[in-house]
């Protein structure tokens, strides 16, 4: 996907609450028309550099008009501590995106545990 129709945003770096087991994002499209591309990657940060979580979902996916996705990572491991999502997200008002921690797979959102799409960076990456 070209950086001409696409931006990066990011979570930046964040502390995991104890009780997060599994992060999450949930991409919405509202185009009545078209579909729409949105890809996520999520990186543990406690070494200090970035390492990439293992996903248990695809991590680019086209998401039909009027339909949403979810990515979800593997139960993350005891020793992650801080951690980013970085959403590949098209320039397009009609596409939202989510991120929450969960403390259990059943998809038990923790109060304060989330960033909505208004809370993302724009970052650029080269």
């Amino acid at each position: 996907m070209s950086s001409k129709c696409s931006k990066f945003l990011s979570t930046g770096v964040l502390r995991r609450h104890s009780d997060t087991q599994f992060l999450t994002v949930e991409a919405v499209n509202l185009d009545p028309d078209d579909a729409r591309s949105v890809s996520v990657l999520m990186f543990d940060w406690s070494s200090g550099s970035p390492v990439i979580i293992p996903m248990a979902d695809p991590s680019t996916v086209t998401i039909p008009p009027n339909q949403y996705r979810t990515f979800r990572s593997f139960q993350l491991s005891p020793v992650l501590f801080a951690y980013e999502v970085r959403i590949l997200h098209p320039k397009d008002r009609d596409v939202v995106v989510n991120v929450f921690g969960l403390s259990d797979i059943a998809f038990d959102p923790q109060e304060g545990n989330n960033a909505l799409q208004h809370d993302l960076a724009v970052v650029k990456l080269k």
